[in-house]
């Protein structure tokens, strides 16, 4: 999602944190990024918390897709 969508967007995974939630940002320019997205959609699924075709997994991967496609890794 890009950051202007998860800021603006009331049901965004930003949004529906908690005040006192931790969280950890992936960068589309970070060329680990893909990989990484890839790996979470895959536990979560291995976890039993998703399956393939949720929304949540369809929509990361299809995320993960466009930044490989774009081939937007830089050097962060």
């Amino acid at each position: 999602m890009l950051k202007r969508e998860e800021l603006t967007s009331r049901n965004s995974c930003l949004n529906r944190a908690a005040d006192d939630e931790y969280l950890f940002v992936l960068r589309g320019h970070d060329i680990a990024t893909p990989a990484t997205i890839r790996f979470w959609a895959a536990e979560r699924i291995r976890i039993g918390k998703n399956k393939p075709t949720d929304d949540q997994i369809v929509s990361a991967v299809r995320d993960a897709d466009m930044l490989d496609r774009e081939n937007r890794g830089g050097d962060l």
